[in-house]
């Protein structure tokens, strides 16, 4: 049956109930409440993620080197008899600095989970300015930083015991140390933990550039931020540009606490979303301070004359030579006469 008016009214409303946004007042009592916690939570994962990187130089340093013919050599087993082969020294190495190895990734691991809180934090701060922005961010930052931390933790939970294993072994030839550093197990994990941190990573993406429209951000951070996420699908060049995330994270924890130095954009203090001004809506404001128009800068300007040259005289238009009579006007001066 066709809803009646009374009905469709009732919709509507309800409609534009959940639409609307929260008053400011409730909005900033709301982050008032939370905004230490998100705070620390963003200092944390920047600290977190740089000791993280500490602990894997300091547990990767004096990695035995592989060269190539080795390599090619151990792979068709013509090792030869005395000592270790070259994948087998990979695999007591790891063990013998798994201590390091197994902190750098439970670290990062947690650095990765309170970037996800962090990232829900700024989300909800954002929906609260504008209530029509969709959920993409949200679930990406929670999905990919519950599974990044998981797989984290369960791939270095793996290699522990598998190069123990190794280590504790009878035979350490060169085909065991192949499979205890290729399980099944720990392989699988570290694949699911670099697609958690990419999800995540769009998560931060997202996050930043919705905070930046509602002026949340500055364009600074907010670009910073896009920078940050997009690093997260490239995992080689963001281990080579750790600080980039440690920086943007330490400064945003710095922006939520309330010491952002100048203080921070007027959107969190009036609980409206206020979009960062334009280059030219801030050449407009200067121009109004300075008591000129802004109709009278666009106006296009007359150009005078050069300075320290003389004007070229005109030159008159040529004369047009006198049109001669047509043949068929001397034939009727002819007649007339």
């Amino acid at each position: 049956m066709p809803a009646t008016p009374e009905e469709k009214l009732a919709e509507e409303g309800r409609r534009s109930t959940r639409t609307a946004p929260a008053p400011p007042e409730e909005t900033l009592a709301e982050e008032e409440r939370r905004s230490t916690k998100a705070g620390a939570a963003a200092i944390a994962a920047g600290l977190l993620t740089l000791v993280g990187a500490v602990l894997a130089i300091l547990g990767n340093s004096g990695f035995p080197r592989l060269y190539l013919l080795d390599t090619l050599r151990s792979e068709l087993g013509l090792v030869p008899g005395s000592g270790p082969g070259p994948i087998a020294r990979v695999a007591l190495f790891l063990e013998e600095n798994i201590a390091l190895i197994v902190g750098a990734r439970l670290v990062t691991a947690a650095a990765l989970g309170l970037m996800g809180l962090t990232m829900v934090y700024l989300y909800k701060s954002t929906k609260a300015r504008n209530p029509e922005q969709n959920k993409v961010a949200l679930i990406a930052s929670i999905s990919g930083a519950v599974l990044a931390v998981i797989a984290g933790i369960a791939a270095a939970i793996g290699l522990a015991q598998d190069v123990s294993a190794f280590a504790d072994a009878a035979r350490q030839n060169e085909e065991l140390a192949r499979d205890a550093l290729a399980g099944s197990f720990t392989t699988g994990a570290v694949q699911l933990s670099g697609l958690g941190s990419a999800i995540l990573g769009l998560g931060i993406a997202l996050t930043a550039l919705n905070a930046m429209r509602v002026g949340l951000l500055t364009k600074f951070m907010g670009i910073l931020g896009v920078i940050v996420g997009v690093l997260s699908f490239l995992p080689q060049l963001e281990g080579q540009l750790p600080f980039v995330k440690i920086f943007w994270f330490v400064a945003l924890g710095a922006l939520l606490l309330g010491r952002w130095p100048g203080g921070r954009p007027p959107a969190w203090e009036t609980g409206q979303a206020q979009p960062w001004p334009t280059q030219q809506e801030l050449r407009e404001a200067r121009m109004e301070a300075r008591g000129e128009s802004p109709a009278k800068a666009d106006e296009p300007k007359e150009r005078g004359p050069r300075r320290g040259r003389a004007e070229p005289p005109e030159t008159p238009a040529p004369e047009l030579p006198p049109a001669k009579p047509h043949s068929s006007s001397k034939k009727k001066k002819r007649k007339r006469r």
